[in-house]
């Protein structure tokens, strides 16, 4: 990877580096992800680098060597600064409105491969990623990560129409590997575990009977709060809004494909008071249930 990395760029006294930087055009800042800036980097001394305040997210990989990264979230105080020794192979994945220093070890220079970008939905992901990860970590999708980054870097070295859209597919695709859980984590299943997925199970037998907090916490042997907050954790959403969801998206299926009225649809799943359904409907789907049933 080095060779072609750098044969065609010249070394300075701190570093050899490789990058790219992108200005976009309009429509594609306002409307797709996009890169600011990407890039291959092998420290020759240790040099410190501080940023803050951009507008931007930063997901960097160290390929080999090591050193020391501090990072502070926008709005913490400085005391909550965090601070990570970045060795081989670990991952950081930073919103760079706050601040962020790094800086290779003098024994080791680490070699870095890094990607800058932006867009519409960028903090709706970061969101995701910290839901199931720190912002330092390891990950089993290292070299698609890596591929994805050296695809950006090539693409804006070459050019074309298609370019900025090319790059924002591969801005997803890093997207999607960061938030995904990582099966690494997943080989061990833990009685805790077991027993959310058995409950998951039980709400999708059984989403149109009258299922309570309470009842479950007795059934399966949990406390309700814990259950509450462990299956927020390992789901990403409340019972609650798990079994409405069930609920409607079997209403949707029955308005579409059955005569049934929208009052014997509500009871079919589980919602006796067809106002509320309605009501939930609309909420959920932008549309009332006769209006969605047309439409569709």
């Amino acid at each position: 990877m080095k060779n072609s990395f750098f044969e065609k760029y010249k070394t300075s006294e701190v570093t050899n580096t490789r990058r790219v930087i992108n200005t976009p055009p309009p429509f594609i800042r306002d409307h797709f992800f996009y890169i600011q800036e990407a890039g291959y980097l092998k420290s020759l001394t240790p040099h410190l680098s501080r940023r803050s305040g951009l507008r931007s997210f930063l997901f960097l990989i160290v390929i080999s060597g090591s050193g020391t990264l501090s990072y502070c979230r926008p709005g913490d105080s400085k005391d909550q600064t965090r601070s990570a020794t970045a060795l081989s192979g670990d991952c950081f994945f930073m919103d760079c409105m706050g601040e962020y220093t790094h800086i290779s070890s003098e024994e080791d220079p680490w070699e870095l491969l890094w990607i800058h970008f932006y867009g519409p939905h960028a903090n709706a992901y970061h969101t995701c990623f910290l839901d199931q990860h720190d912002w330092h970590f390891r990950s089993s999708h290292l070299t698609e990560l890596t591929a994805c980054i050296q695809t950006v870097i090539t693409l804006h070295e070459e050019k074309t129409d298609d370019t900025d859209l090319l790059c924002a597919q591969q801005v997803i695709n890093i997207l999607t590997l960061l938030c995904r859980k990582d099966p690494k984590g997943e080989t061990s299943i833990t009685p805790l575990n077991h027993k959310l997925k058995n409950i998951l199970h039980y709400l999708d037998e059984h989403y149109v009977e009258a299922i309570s907090l309470n009842y479950l916490s007795e059934r399966f042997f949990i406390s309700k709060y814990h259950l509450s907050r462990e299956f927020k954790k390992e789901f990403g959403t409340t019972i609650v809004q798990y079994l409405l969801t069930k609920k409607i998206t079997n209403a949707k299926e029955l308005l579409r494909y059955s005569n049934s009225s929208i009052e014997e649809i509500a009871g079919l799943c589980g919602i006796d008071d067809a106002s509320y359904f309605n009501k939930m409907f609309k909420k959920m789907e932008g549309c009332t249930a006769s209006e969605y049933r047309k439409r569709w």
